[in-house]
């Protein structure tokens, strides 16, 4: 027994501090609105969705879980509903044990394991693939959970908690076939496609790219026309169960909400003009769509681009502003907000730096282009078609997995200037340690403040 801790101490050392913070925020999650989420007076809907406000993520799964639901907008989340189901069972045998609703602690333990599986997939990553050292791949880790809205997925009941591990999990096998000179084999591609294009629709592109990558240099275009002909099959079925919880689960939660929303504006006339307005407001946006789409949404073509990637992007999704902290640009925060100090713009400069030079060094790395791709696809949307544009920095476990990477890259590629190779791990760790201080200590305070 000794003789195996000491073997694989590494990995005992790395993992028992992602566990501990880890675990940490998932418990400071549970202290908000403790009270009238375990023991509600009201429907879920109502406990959860009007208290709940933590940046733009939503109370979804909260509310599934609590008594299920097929909520999630079908054509983003085709099989997120189905994937919630057995939670929502489980629920509800605790609840007719212990008499609360235990909905949070159900995240909070599921959230924590998942969080902890993409902080072991981005060292696995960091030391493996890029092979960096213990310490540096330590750092780079630690780095990555610092940007503000990859720490906000750790313990808020988005989907994002679970495409996070997917795409970490996708990018360390692409990137192990890469280095062995091999091909994505289909009994890995086809799963991982179909699980994480279940949770979210543009996932496979994603795991598309990166079992594309594996086989440039190494097949002909007819071999890889033939290799992704099978991805037929996964997205065969999603289509097919895509069209059947439309014509099952999703008529009926259609059909239930109006009558309660009817029943509603009949009772409380207040509630009926809000309701009138909201439709109102609904067509006046659709209006300015720039994807005219009842699957696409939000594309908000009015938007400035420039704001966005330097206040939204790059700015929020990286360190917290300190005005409107965690709050929702759907409700009360402004799409765009400066930080009152220059600093954090030296911070978001610093990382954007970092991030460019790496991409530069691992130019002709397969897996650093590989992960471009992936980012340049966020990009494509978020940017080019404005999508979900207002808030498009609680996306950012989407594609800041990318920095590490190319970051790792700028390690490598300085380890024989030894000043400059200094001057760069100094750059990230004093960012690190000012994310972390800064995104961790206002995340602690709003979340505690309203418990």
């Amino acid at each position: 027994m000794k003789s195996f801790f000491i073997r694989h101490r590494e990995t005992f050392g790395v993992l028992l501090l992602g566990f501990i913070i880890m675990t940490a925020l998932n418990v400071m999650m549970l202290y908000y609105h403790y009270e009238p989420w375990t023991n509600p007076k009201v429907g879920f809907w109502s406990a959860f969705f009007d208290r709940f406000e933590v940046s733009g993520f939503d109370a979804l799964t909260y509310i599934a879980i609590s008594k299920w639901r097929p909520l999630y907008v079908l054509p983003r989340h085709p099989l997120l509903a189905v994937m919630i189901w057995p939670l929502s069972w489980l629920n509800g045998v605790l609840m007719s044990t212990y008499k609360i609703n235990c909905t949070i602690f159900i995240v909070a333990v599921l959230w924590t394991l998942l969080a902890l599986a993409s902080w072991w997939l981005m060292y696995r990553i960091m030391r493996k693939i890029m092979g960096l050292n213990v310490w540096l791949s330590l750092l780079l880790t630690l780095w990555f959970f610092s940007f503000s809205h990859v720490m906000l997925v750790i313990f808020t009941p988005d989907h994002m908690s679970i495409t996070l591990p997917l795409l970490l999990l996708t990018i360390y096998l692409a990137g192990k076939k890469i280095l062995a000179g091999k091909t994505m084999p289909l009994w890995q591609a086809l799963p991982m496609a179909f699980v994480a294009t279940g949770v979210t629709t543009t996932n496979i592109v994603k795991v598309g790219l990166a079992d594309l990558f594996t086989h440039l240099g190494k097949r002909s275009l007819w071999q890889m026309t033939k290799h992704f002909v099978w991805y037929t099959i996964p997205v065969a079925i999603l289509i097919s169960l895509f069209f059947y919880q439309q014509k099952t689960t999703q008529v009926e939660e259609t059909r239930s909400n109006n009558e309660l929303m009817v029943k509603k504006a009949s009772r409380d006339s207040v509630f009926a003009k809000e309701w009138a307005a909201s439709k109102i407001a609904r067509k006046k946006k659709e209006k300015e769509q720039l994807i005219k789409s009842k699957y696409v949404w939000h594309t908000e073509h009015h938007l400035s681009r420039t704001a966005s990637l330097v206040e939204n992007i790059f700015g929020e999704g990286f360190i917290l502003h300190e005005d409107y902290t965690l709050k929702d640009a759907g409700r009360e925060r402004p799409v765009y907000i400066k930080y009152r100090h220059w600093w954090p713009y030296a911070v978001e400069a610093t990382v954007v730096a970092l991030f460019v030079l790496g991409v530069w060094c691992g130019r002709r790395n397969r897996i650093v282009l590989m992960t471009m791709a992936m980012f340049l696809f966020d990009m494509l949307l978020h940017v080019g078609f404005e999508f979900a544009s207002a808030d498009a920095y609680i996306m950012t476990a989407h594609w800041a997995f990318c920095l590490p990477i190319a970051v790792a890259c700028l390690f490598n590629a300085t380890k024989t200037h030894k000043i400059i190779n200094i001057a760069v791990i100094a750059a990230v760790l004093c960012t690190t340690i000012i994310m972390w201080w800064h995104n961790a200590s206002f995340t602690a305070d709003y979340i505690l403040h309203l418990s």
